[in-house]
């Protein structure tokens, strides 16, 4: 099974954005801890959304289904004429994926939890922080690779990757105006090193009194 990444043109990707240029933030780890617990609904949690897969072949779409167990349980259901294309677990740090898009491939997790809304880090990673345009930005990793998470009134804005300083994957959300509103109303998912975007609509979210079975967040492996 392929992996949803998605991209724009090659100009991109010898831009800089001087983020740690920015005044530093006192203590980035305290930071980070906030923006975790507010990041995400307290409740499990059923939504629907409608989602755009395209690059040079043409583009491809379809309706789904996200399952949440709080605070790091993700389940998606991807469909394409009522049936079944994908389906994409997260449970913590370990991802799963069961079916097949050609040629598409699943975000990696970060970005994924990103999408729906949730900053979820790898954990032990110490963070820097700085404040850029009025957000505030924690920055994971080595000077080889970095994550940059963007926040904004205490809710994820942007995600980035770059390496060696060149912006490789992207994620940028749309939040509604309710301040409670605890997902993003929109996502794009982009990876600029290939010609591929992913694109989601949030539409109905339900809340559960009883938190899903931990075993759908872990799929079978197919290989």
């Amino acid at each position: 099974m392929a992996q949803v990444f998605v991209g724009v043109s090659v100009g991109f990707l010898a831009c800089t954005v001087p983020v740690e240029t920015g005044p530093p933030i006192a203590d980035p780890a305290a930071t980070a801890s906030r923006l975790l617990q507010r990041s995400g609904p307290d409740e499990p949690t059923f939504v629907r959304f409608e989602w755009t897969y395209s690059d040079r072949r043409g583009s491809v779409d379809g309706d789904g289904a996200a399952r949440f167990n709080p605070p790091d349980s993700l389940r998606l259901d991807l469909f394409t004429s009522g049936e079944i294309a994908m389906a994409v677990a997260l449970a913590g740090p370990a991802l799963t994926s069961l079916g097949q898009i050609e040629d598409v491939e699943v975000p990696p997790g970060a970005f994924l939890f990103a999408m729906a809304g949730l900053f979820r880090p790898a954990q032990g990673m110490p963070p820097r922080g700085f404040e850029v345009d009025g957000d505030t930005v924690l920055v994971y990793g080595t000077d080889a690779e970095k994550l940059y998470f963007f926040a904004r009134a205490g809710r994820l804005v942007k995600v980035e990757e770059r390496r060696h300083g060149s912006l490789r994957l992207k994620v940028d959300l749309e939040w509604g105006a309710g301040e409670r509103t605890a997902w993003p109303e929109k996502a794009e998912f982009r990876d600029l090193e290939e010609p591929n975007r992913v694109r989601w609509t949030i539409g109905e979210t339900r809340v559960r009194e009883a938190s899903y079975p931990s075993d759908i967040f872990t799929l079978p492996d197919e290989r």
